[in-house]
């Protein structure tokens, strides 16, 4: 019966130990001989009958061998051979029936019963003891059992390399309780993340999956409050399930890809030598061609001769987009179908072109490994051929099933992706699809606070055109959304607009109309942007505003899947409403790579949120059959009424309509489900992207909420801190306006000295890097609580960011500020060194239980900082401090691990004082490591400080108190006034050591560049035979990015007063004046030479300090 059955029957090697068994009874104090008598003549009983009819053979049997069968399932059955499983099927079933406990019972290995029939592919017998067994409690212990490897039955039956039969495996997670199906073996996985498994990646593995999926869905909605399900577990590694389908993916599609080069190559070398060998011949015919009078084709001759002959003319198709055809060209001959001649590839941006995705290919289990098993007996057949001939289109064995593993793989990939970033947060959403997020992938677009009125062509600089530049976005968003925007063009993009409109006679819009969604919408699609889950735009129209045209609403989302939509315009047009996904490619080309293609769902729109005027012609357009009843993934409608102030009709009669409504919709409903059940085959591919649905998958009940119109009030965010210093008289020395004068000065040399620098370098090394990349930008963390990046002094300099601001399952854009206060950071560090590059990192604030000021989570600080070294930042820049309690909490360990690190690594951190101006070990970011950081005091314009002590351990103090006061007064920084862009930095009066914390990272930067220009200066020079005195190593400048470096390099600048200003202006003047003589227009070669020598002795003297030990 069993693979490892054995004729005669031998206790040294039997899977059980009759110990485990013994209860203290008397029969158990037997001699273990008469056990296994007993079980032997058992087996030979069980030969001989080969077979268990009825009730009545097994009751027979189970009389006669009683005081064994209850003590091992397995052992009965194991070793006899010549027995089918069916024909033991009531004789294992009884026994479990009537003793359950038997399935907890284990053999010398640990091993129960179910694990064991796993082990040894005994299908059958396993499915006879799940199925029988009714006490659930001991089902649940056998299936939640950790053998000593730490392997349940679950992940043995999904580990397991030999075939495992799909339904055994079917019947073991739909009988796993959810606590089973989130154990972790020895390295952290669940069942799940081996169920992934690229290299299981068939068919009947995607429907398991699936499986997986309903199970995670049934235990969310069964959960009174929030809680992890076994699919949020991640392994040891850090992985989700997602991630760890990718990492097995990753390796065998990196090899298959290698393969296809490869083959790719060799078709090239094979075309040139027939090119060659027909040389001859074709000039033979061109001279004929020339004697006759005749002329060639242009571009060198007929398609026949430029690809050797007419079946070979596709051969320059990428390799992927052959084999896809392949795939197709056999989809449409198992359909029985005329198989037509496959099209070119289109462009990423062609929608007019509908691809039907591919089956699942039903795969049997074989070696992934190799894909080239044809490739060397076609090269010789290529060499035998007298002439060029058809290729044959047929692929290797590997390479088929390699497609079908990529396709079941992408399906896959894609399912959970869906299931997850529907049910789940933002946050976890992120951490499932992209771990720490490295790459900073966007999962949604808020606008959040960006200005109302955009200029598109700044808006695009800031955030790039496509998707290789500016911010990076997933191809499936969880929510995108738009408050009332006024779009305005200029230049190329308006005049194309009026020259169309001209050459047409017609509006793009209506003079009531708007279309500035449309604009963002592209955007969206060159972004990458496929799938939207929720769509919300604010479209209200109130006092008098204009609207979005339906035609400009259509056009907005027709190329993308959208689930659930929330156009904020009153009386939506169910036409457009039914245009929605009107023109998605079932698999579509990437924008990557048009050569390649993708699968994409099915329209699912699925949620509606309308707002209704009152008039009851717009209800009975949204009911008729023609209307939204022929969205066929409809599950609900939020109907938003009218206030009672602007109704016509009374109450009563509102509710009769919004009644009438709903029974009509019911019945155009049913109407188009019986449609439906004539049009359509009897089996569908439901929403799930892969598997198969019935027709009642579609076309079901639609559920009217009424809603009242009430807005929603956005939650306030304040600013991370408020002024709460206070200042003694003023201090002599310090003179707050004499050092943010010197800085701008020297900020404004340092632009294009920088920019002139490393262009001269990169010229004269024939623009290869040094080893260190010393002509690379500065990047610079700034931890707060995001950045506005249409509010800052400088354009470019703002990189994409990350955030930690979850919120109601959102996520707030790091691109934009809660108050401003990180804007202001931002632009403070940008005047003190314009050449850094800022990436900001949005931490989510709340008020504290004074209402002072803002509290900073200290579990999301943690996060923060972690993504300030992967982004592997030069300086974090921390203008807020989190008091901690006494205790271990498990926040404060995490952000005191990785504040640990962050000082070993020796990273330059800024961080600010505390609220009460005295520093303790439980203010961090800083307390633990006083020394490690720079901590930073303010000092007023009028020179007055705060009166520190030398135990509070305040590194340096800088200006702060008053500044962006008098800066935002003078607007000296705001290259954007005038130009349509709030200046938000106006408004704002942030006083105290957050401000001297910014402009002290600023001039951190700024010394990093000194050495970086210094000796980027002395390479090009020297290579131009005039060269520069002193030499600086080439990590000099990563050498002083550290705190006790830098700390020297400050103190270097200038005299350094009692209590730590520095007057920077003493050396900072001084190379000012150089620089502004560089720039000179009429500056001889000799005294621009002159000048450089004296920046790269201001760099000496900073490296020189730096190194220099007290």
């Amino acid at each position: 019966m069993a693979p490892d059955s054995e004729k005669d029957f031998d206790p040294e090697v039997d899977d059980f130990s009759v110990e485990a068994f013994d209860d203290g009874n008397d029969f158990f104090a037997k001699r273990e001989v008469n056990y296994e008598e007993r079980f032997r003549a058992a087996s030979k009983e069980i030969k001989r009958k080969k077979t268990f009819a009825n009730d009545r053979e097994v009751e027979e049997f189970l009389r006669q061998y009683d005081d064994v069968a209850g003590k091992s399932v397995a052992r009965v059955v194991k070793h006899t051979d010549d027995v089918e499983p069916g024909d033991v099927e009531l004789l294992v079933r009884r026994m479990v029936e009537r003793w359950p406990s038997l399935l907890g019972d284990v053999n010398k290995d640990e091993h129960n019963p179910v694990f064991m029939a796993i082990r040894n592919s005994q299908h059958a017998l396993v499915g006879y003891m799940i199925s029988a067994c009714k006490d659930r409690d001991r089902l649940e212990s056998a299936l939640s059992k950790k053998a000593p490897d730490g392997n349940t039955c679950l992940h043995a039956a999904l580990k397991e390399t030999r075939d495992v039969n799909p339904n055994t495996i079917r019947m073991l997670i739909e009988s796993a309780t959810d606590d089973v199906l989130a154990v972790q073996d020895d390295v952290g996985m669940t069942p799940m993340h081996y169920a992934v498994s690229f290299n299981q990646c068939n068919a009947a593995r995607a429907d398991l999956i699936a499986l997986f999926i309903d199970r995670d869905l049934k235990a969310l909605q069964k959960s009174v409050r929030s809680q992890q399900t076994f699919l949020d577990v991640r392994a040891m590694s850090g992985r989700s399930v997602y991630r760890e389908h990718e990492n097995s993916r990753a390796p065998i599609a990196k090899r298959y890809e290698e393969h296809l080069a490869k083959k790719r190559q060799a078709t090239g070398a094979n075309k040139q030598g027939q090119a060659a060998r027909s040389a001859p011949r074709d000039l033979r015919d061109k001279a004929r061609d020339s004697r006759q009078g005749g002329s060639a084709e242009p571009n060198g001759g007929s398609s026949t001769d430029k690809y050797g002959s007419n079946g070979d003319a596709d051969d320059g198709l990428d390799e992927r987009e052959r084999l896809r055809q392949i795939r197709k060209a056999e989809e449409a001959k198992e359909k029985g179908e005329e198989t037509k001649r496959p099209a070119q590839p289109v462009r990423a941006g062609n929608s007019s072109r509908n691809h039907e995705p591919a089956p699942n290919t039903p795969l049997k289990r074989r070696s992934t490994a190799r894909f080239d098993s044809n490739l060397e007996q076609e090269k010789q057949k290529e060499k035998e051929r007298v002439r060029p001939a058809p290729k044959s289109r047929g692929s290797s064995h590997g390479e088929k099933t390699m497609i079908g593993l990529l396709k079941n793989s992408d399906a896959i990939l894609l399912r959970l992706k869906l299931h997850y970033m529907r049910m789940r947060s933002a946050e976890m959403a992120i951490s499932f699809l992209y771990g720490n997020n490295i790459d900073d992938f966007q999962i949604s677009f808020d606008y959040d606070r960006l200005p109302r009125k955009m200029l598109w062509n700044e808006f695009v600089k800031r955030f790039g055109a496509d998707a290789q530049s500016g911010l990076r976005f997933d191809r499936v968003l969880q929510y995108v959304t738009f408050p009332r925007v006024q779009v305005t063009l200029k230049g190329r993009r308006a005049d194309m607009e009026r020259e169309a409109e001209l050459q047409s006679g017609v509006r793009q819009v209506g003079k009531l109309g708007r279309k500035d969604m449309q604009y963002f919408f592209d955007w969206l699609y060159k972004k990458g942007v496929r799938h939207i889950i929720r769509v919300s735009v604010e479209d209200s129209g109130d006092s008098g505003e204009t609207v979005h045209s339906d035609q400009a609403i259509q056009e907005s989302l027709e190329r993308f899947i959208v689930e659930h939509l929330d156009w904020k315009k009153t009386d939506l047009d169910p036409e457009t409403i039914l245009r929605v996904s009107s023109k998605v490619n079932r698999e579509a080309p990437t924008p990557e790579n048009p050569m390649k293609t993708e699968i994409v769902s099915d329209r699912q729109l699925k949620q509606l949120y309308l707002r209704w005027s009152g008039n009851n012609a717009v209800l009975r357009g949204w009911s008729e059959p023609e209307g939204l009843a022929m969205l066929p993934y409809l599950q609900s409608i939020l109907l938003f009424t009218p206030p009672a102030d602007k109704t016509y009709d009374n109450e009563p009669w509102i509710r009769a309509k919004i009644d009438d409504f709903e029974a009509k919709l019911i019945a155009s409903r049913q109407a188009a489900r019986a449609q439906a059940q004539t049009l359509l085959p009897v089996k569908i591919t439901a929403p799930g992207v892969f598997g198969v649905g019935d027709i009642s998958s579609v076309f079901g009940d639609v559920e009217v909420i009424r809603m009242d119109s009430v807005a929603d009030n956005e939650r306030k965010v304040r600013s991370l801190d408020a002024p709460h210093l206070t200042s003694s008289a003023p201090v002599k020395g310090v003179n707050s306006h004499r050092w943010l004068d010197s800085t701008a000065r020297f900020a404004g040399g340092m632009i294009p000295f920088w920019e002139t620098t490393v262009n001269n370098f990169l010229e004269s090394r024939q623009n290869r890097h040094t080893l260190g990349e010393l002509e690379k930008d500065v990047v610079l963390a700034l931890i707060d609580d995001g950045v506005d990046m249409f509010d800052t002094p400088e354009t470019n300099q703002i990189l994409e960011g990350k955030s930690f601001d979850f919120h109601g399952g959102k996520v707030r854009p790091p691109f934009s500020s809660a108050k401003g206060h990180g804007t202001v950071m931002a632009s403070m560090i940008l005047r003190v060194c314009p050449m850094v590059k800022i990436y900001p990192i949005r931490l989510k604030t709340y008020e504290n239980a004074k209402g002072k000021n803002m509290n900073i989570d200290a579990g999301y600080a943690a996060q923060a900082i972690q993504a300030a070294l992967d982004k592997k930042a030069a300086i974090i820049s921390m203008s807020w401090t989190v008091p901690m309690s006494e205790g271990d909490s498990e926040a404060k360990k995490r952000l005191h691990n990785v504040l640990k690190t962050a000082v070993e690594r020796r990273v330059l951190m800024f961080c600010s004082a505390p609220d009460e101006g005295k520093f303790t070990e439980l203010d961090y970011p800083s307390g633990p490591w006083r020394d490690r950081f720079f901590r930073i005091g303010a000092a007023g314009s009028d020179g007055s400080v705060f009166q520190w002590t030398p135990d509070d351990g305040i590194t340096y103090v800088i200006p702060g108190v008053d500044v962006v006061r008098e800066q935002a007064a003078n607007r000296t920084f705001d290259p954007h006034s005038g130009q349509g862009i709030p200046n938000r930095m106006v408004e704002f009066h942030e006083t105290g050591s957050s401000v001297a914390t910014a402009l002290g990272a600023g001039l951190a930067a700024m010394i990093i560049y000194c050495v970086k220009a210094s000796i980027l200066a002395v390479k090009t020079v020297n290579n131009s035979n005039s060269p520069l005195l002193g030499i600086l190593p080439d990590n000099a400048a990563e050498l002083i990015a550290h705190p006790d470096e830098m700390k020297r390099a400050f103190a270097s600048l200038g005299k350094v007063t009692p209590n730590n200003f520095v007057q920077i202006w003493d050396e900072l003047d001084k190379i000012s004046e150089q620089l502004e003589v560089l720039r000179a227009p009429s500056s001889t070669p000799e005294a621009k030479l002159k000048c450089t020598n004296a920046f790269v002795d201001f760099g000496q003297r900073l490296w020189g300090a730096a190194r220099q030990e007290h």
